[in-house]
């Protein structure tokens, strides 16, 4: 008796950098974003703090791509107002613990102030580099 053997049905090489190909691209087109992942692989936060009637840093230098997180300390009203830049809206807040995070992509300089208190300095600005 002759035994044939088939040939089995596995996609062979061929087959595998087929479906290796079409992962990539699935990968490469998903609107998945890391969320510790700002859009450049820094990953760097830094954070300034609303304390009594000023910005802890009222001047930060960063690189491209790190986040500036902003956290209120106070109950007192707040805010963080962009001043001639539309990089971010203004950012209400009047309790402590609250955050308003922003990531710089582009280099520039971008003040802002705290409405209610920039007449006595609340003024900061970030210069991204």
């Amino acid at each position: 008796m002759k035994y044939s053997r088939a040939r089995s049905a596995s996609p062979g090489r061929a087959g595998f950098a087929i479906a290796a190909l079409m992962t990539l691209l699935v990968a490469a087109c998903s609107e998945h974003q890391d969320p510790t992942d700002p859009g450049n692989g820094s990953g760097v936060v830094v954070e300034i703090t609303l304390t009594d009637f000023q910005f802890s840093q009222p001047e930060l230098r960063v690189t491209r791509g790190t986040t500036v997180r902003w956290r209120n300390t106070t109950a007192t009203f707040h805010t963080v107002t962009p001043d001639g830049h539309t990089t971010w809206t203004e950012w209400q807040t009047s309790s402590p613990g609250e955050t308003f995070e922003v990531t710089f992509l582009e280099p520039g300089t971008f003040p802002y102030f705290c409405v209610p208190h920039r007449s006595i300095g609340m003024v900061g600005t970030i210069i991204v580099e």
